[in-house]
């Protein structure tokens, strides 16, 4: 199972709003064949590893792992659990059950009813983890939120509101991998107009999150990069802005609460995450409210002895890692980390 994580985790940043899947056909202690999902639309993990193992009898002592539960609907794709049946594979392990209405522990049934042997939650916390965006989405309805900030070795975002850099080149680029692993992008008006940031992954090769800004005063200028039509941009506002034609716009209704409403229409569009880069006041609001999985604080070296705090959150944070000169402590809100995991 620990082989159909690694495997798994391949398809990390390009297959979203699809989990990520793993497959490894063993014999013994050999392994025959192993494939994962590769994209969306492409074929699921299941299939790959049995198209690599090719068109010959399967041994009847032969186990398929599987980091998450078989479809058993017709998507994109037919079936998994159909597959693995044609094919006569007696024995499956599978890391954690679907959440997928159209899944959830169909496909160990359908499996089960043809007289396969299902193993299930092998692992299941780490399988759990590595799709926990895919996870929440169907569990919460509502994507898996991110927060970020960094903040200097005295607990300062800025120095008295001007822009100060604090994390290393180093982390710079770890922060960009990030960006290319969400499928989304959020910061609220304040840090668009202060900071004017593109939102873009440029340090690594990757795919361009969408990028999400909340401006509800209608504030901000047609100049700012974020407006731009250099990647997909989704803005949320109280009324339409006719002169901003190079991106999507959503009405933010004046009784809505914004943080749910936006959750609700990324869910809507089948965004299962959302890093949000916002300042202290949105990211304030979403450890308020409740509504986020995730919080990856970055402490550098610096000292600006004074400027706007950053957000403090109670418990110790559950992993600390060092990058280069900076500190960045991991908090969760939801899903376990399990001890192999890290950055």
């Amino acid at each position: 199972m620990h082989r159909c994580l690694q495997l798994a985790l391949n398809g990390a940043g390009r297959v979203a709003p699809n989990p990520l899947v793993g497959a490894v056909l063993v014999h013994g202690e050999r392994i025959l064949a192993e494939g994962w999902h590769r994209a969306v639309g492409g074929p699921h993990a299941e299939v790959e590893c049995l198209h690599a193992f090719g068109d010959g009898p399967v041994p009847a002592d032969a186990y398929l792992y599987v980091n998450l539960e078989p479809c058993a609907h017709h998507g994109r794709t037919p079936p998994c659990a159909d597959l693995l049946i044609a094919r006569h594979v007696r024995h499956v392990v599978i890391g954690c059950t679907d959440p997928n209405p159209l899944v959830a522990g169909k496909g160990i049934e359908r499996l089960r009813n043809a007289g396969v042997n299902v193993e299930v939650d092998v692992l299941k916390d780490e399988c759990r983890w590595i799709n926990r965006r895919f996870i929440t989405a169907f569990e919460q309805q509502r994507p898996y939120v991110v927060l970020k900030w960094a903040r200097s070795a005295d607990g300062f975002m800025d120095d008295h509101g001007r822009t100060t850099r604090i994390s290393s080149p180093a982390t710079d680029v770890l922060v960009h991998r990030w960006r290319a692993e969400e499928q989304a992008i959020l910061v609220g008006s304040r840090t668009a107009l202060a900071d004017d940031p593109a939102l873009t992954v440029r340090h690594v090769a990757g795919r361009q999150p969408l990028r999400v800004v909340l401006d509800r005063g209608r504030i901000l200028p047609d100049t700012l990069r974020v407006l731009t039509s250099e990647a997909p941009t989704l803005l949320f506002s109280a009324a339409p802005r006719p002169d901003l034609t190079s991106v999507e716009q959503c009405i933010l209704p004046a009784e809505a609460e914004p943080i749910p409403f936006l959750l609700a229409e990324l869910h809507r569009r089948q965004v299962r995450s959302v890093l949000v880069e916002g300042g202290a006041e949105l990211l304030g609001h979403f450890l308020a409210s409740g509504h986020w999985e995730e919080a990856r604080v970055i402490t550098g070296a610096a000292v600006l002895r004074g400027g706007t705090p950053a957000p403090h959150i109670d418990p110790p944070p559950v992993r600390t890692f060092a990058v280069g000169p900076d500190r960045i402590d991991l908090y969760t809100h939801a899903h376990p980390v399990p001890d192999t995991w890290s950055w």
